[in-house]
Order: structure tokens, then C-alpha cells, then sequence
């Protein structure tokens, strides 16, 4: 991004991305000043009805609104319909959305999920890849090459 004359960027995807980032940004703050202003006993009962710890409460709020659609994303890639999930296991997708929203890898994944490569490679880099591996009915590597 070339810097211009009065101003800071060249107009054009350059400039949105940043704008788009700011806006982000803004709306993570602004969910966690939310979150603040409740006080603590409120806090405390908001994580236990949604069924979460403060601490997860806190990063799930915190999380890019983009990158809450990795996970039913990725699960659709593997052959697993998020919706179905959430209305059968409940408990295991909250503890997925737990696990994504900590997660380091969200450009990596995004990345695979655009190219349509994430099928092949999301056991490389993905903490729920245990999870939807068992909900796919595959065997655990460790297992599959044990004999009897």
C-alpha cells in the first residue's frame, strides 16, 4: 500500500481491508465494554446460562464476526451440517466454538476454506480436527494402525 499526498492509503481493496479490520476491531471492543459494564454477578450468571466459563465468555465475544463462520464452514467441508449438530449435540458444538474462538489459526483456516482445501488439510492445523474426526465416525490414527 503506497502512502499519497494528503493522505494515508491508495484508494482501492488495500484501503477497505484496513477499514473493514477497523470495524472489526471496533465491534470486538464494543462487545467487551458490553460485557464490563454488567458487572461481575451478572457476568458470572450470563457464562453459566450460556454454559461457558467468564474466561470463554470473554474470548467468545471477543472473536471477529467473520471468524464465527469458520466453524460451520469447515464442518460443511468435512460432510457435517453445523445446524443438525447444534440441535443433536448442543454440548459438543459449544465446546468447538469454545476451541475456535482461542484459536491462532483463523487466516489459515479461511485460506483452505476459499481455496476448498480444508477437507484435506484441516487435521494439520485445527483443534476440533479430534472432534470432527469422532463425528465423522473416523478412527483415531493411533488406533488404526494398532494390531490385535
Amino acid at each position: 500500500m503506497k502512502p499519497q499526498a494528503g493522505g494515508c492509503c491508495a484508494p482501492g481493496e488495500d484501503s477497505m481491508h484496513f477499514l473493514e479490520r477497523a470495524q472489526h476491531w471496533w465491534q470486538r471492543q464494543s462487545g467487551l465494554r458490553q460485557l464490563d459494564a454488567v458487572g461481575r454477578d451478572a457476568l458470572r450468571g450470563l457464562a453459566r446460562d450460556v454454559g461457558v466459563n467468564e474466561a470463554d465468555l470473554y474470548n467468545l465475544v471477543s472473536r471477529n464476526a467473520s471468524d464465527a463462520g469458520l466453524l460451520p464452514r469447515l464442518l460443511a467441508s468435512t460432510e457435517l451440517d453445523a445446524d443438525r449438530l447444534s440441535r443433536q449435540q448442543p454440548v459438543v458444538m459449544r465446546d468447538m466454538a469454545i476451541v475456535c474462538a482461542g484459536c491462532t489459526m483463523t487466516q489459515r483456516c479461511r485460506r483452505e476454506l476459499d481455496r476448498g482445501q480444508a477437507f484435506a488439510n484441516y487435521r494439520q492445523y485445527c483443534g476440533n480436527a479430534h472432534t470432527i474426526g469422532a463425528l465423522r465416525g473416523e478412527r483415531p490414527r493411533w488406533e488404526a494402525h494398532r494390531t490385535i
